[in-house]
């Protein structure tokens, strides 16, 4: 199967419009700009769908908003052929008011689908672990689609420590020539000792999601989730927007304690770690990276009737560890494999090449500021099971290789990534690097 993702993508594209200005506590400065320019955009935008028909929409942000050079804002809004439709807003490290060290990211999201996807079994069909919908084992045709609402409010409170960079530096501001940064700019990859070098966070996300279904009339499904998450974050990265030095460390635990309308009480660990390699340079290249990515994750609350097959402590497969989508397994749809437990490891290869075609071409300098172009080799590999068993987790596991092209556009990194796998072959056009 070949094509091109784009089911739920308008709306992962309008939220990363929203919050994809300026990433972490950081002001992002081309030589001659100070830190009270602001900067703006608005992207108009038509593609067809499998999913959608046809799509029309607009997207739009902003930098500096609230007199806070370090805020991003954005909303968006799409329509459809076949009557879908959504509505995005978000804005990214706000400061709040009378605290110097505690930034937050709220998002908001409501969209209507014709054709809304789930890979999941009803909780009360009784099954064995290779028969699961998303289970490693399962067919790529076992999902549920029918017309619903997918609804979304997420806020992620940051707290910046007192240790490494964060000690002196709430806000760190880099220098840009045509992109990159000089070594003496960078905002970690010192040393590899969180007192010393980089930023540390604790972060505290409550979240609430329901994906509804209209034939879903006596809410069998797991489609409903508001709970907690809390977290630590070591962000070692020289350059967020594009790290060629450094690592970038979080776990994580989710918890859903049923309250309220959530269809399931559950809690999720999960561990993921960066590394980023800078390679030597020649004549022809800017810059060379090799970056690695790992990932796995857990939920103890699962439990299986060894009698009946019924799980309980699960969560929705949006939630659950999963694999599939535009950053992990890219060459499958979203949440194409979720389970109790996942694993998965990610290397790419990024080289920015010295000539920059896009740089010559006047309105779209004007337009977009294209300061480089990427290529972007790339391999994945990764399975999900109903045990956390290590040796389980590396058996008949499932892979997929591609190429990408990546563009620092406006001081945005967009990327387009196409994947082959022994199932699919997957296009995706999207914001930031998968890690």
């Amino acid at each position: 199967m070949t094509c091109i993702r784009l089911y739920r993508l308008a709306s992962a594209f309008l939220l990363l419009c929203a919050t994809a200005v300026l990433y972490g506590q950081n002001i992002y400065l081309d030589q001659g700009e100070t830190e009270k320019e602001k900067s703006s955009f608005l992207v108009p935008f038509a593609f067809p769908s499998e999913t959608f028909e046809f799509v029309i929409g607009v997207g739009g942000a902003a930098s500096g908003a609230f007199d806070q050079p370090q805020v991003g804002f954005g909303w968006g809004v799409i329509g459809t052929t076949n009557e879908s439709y959504g509505v995005y807003l978000g804005a990214t490290n706000f400061q709040l008011p009378y605290t110097e060290r505690w930034f937050v990211t709220p998002i908001v999201s409501y969209t209507r689908y014709t054709k809304l996807r789930s890979y999941q079994d009803l909780p009360n069909v009784q099954f064995v672990d290779a028969s699961r919908s998303g289970s490693n084992e399962s067919s790529p045709d076992d999902f549920l689609e029918a017309p619903g609402v997918d609804a979304l409010v997420d806020v992620n409170f940051r707290y910046l420590l007192p240790i490494g960079l964060g000690e002196q530096t709430l806000i760190h501001t880099y220098y840009m020539d045509r992109g990159l940064i000089d070594n003496r700019n960078a905002s970690g990859a010192q040393a590899f000792n969180p007192l010393i070098s980089g930023r540390s966070y604790f972060t505290f996300r409550p979240y609430y999601r329901n994906q509804i279904y209209d034939e879903d009339k006596n809410s069998e499904l797991l489609s409903a989730t508001n709970g907690l998450e809390f977290g630590l974050e070591w962000d070692n990265r020289d350059f967020l927007a594009s790290p060629s030095r450094g690592e970038h460390i979080k776990f994580a635990v989710k918890r859903d304690f049923g309250w309220l309308n959530s269809d399931s009480d559950y809690w999720i660990w999960e561990f993921s770690a960066s590394k980023y390699f800078s390679l030597p340079t020649g004549d022809w290249s800017r810059q060379q990276v090799l970056a690695l990515n790992f990932y796995t994750a857990d939920t103890p609350s699962w439990d299986r009737d060894a009698q009946t097959g019924l799980v309980t402590g699960r969560a929705p497969d949006y939630m659950s560890p999963k694999l599939g989508g535009y950053n992990r397994l890219r060459a499958y749809p979203f949440e194409r494999f979720n389970d109790r437990s996942a694993i998965y490891y990610g290397l790419e290869y990024r080289v920015i090449p010295q000539w920059n075609p896009l740089s010559d071409i006047g309105f779209i300098q004007r337009w977009l500021a294209p300061d480089w172009w990427q290529v972007v080799p790339f391999a994945e590999l990764g399975r999900v099971a109903p045990t956390y068993d290590w040796g389980r987790l590396h058996t008949d596991m499932k892979w997929d290789v591609g190429i990408g092209l990546r563009f620092m556009l406006k001081k945005t990194v967009v990327r387009v990534d196409y994947a082959v796998s022994e199932e699919s072959t997957v296009g995706w056009v999207m914001f930031d690097h998968p890690f």
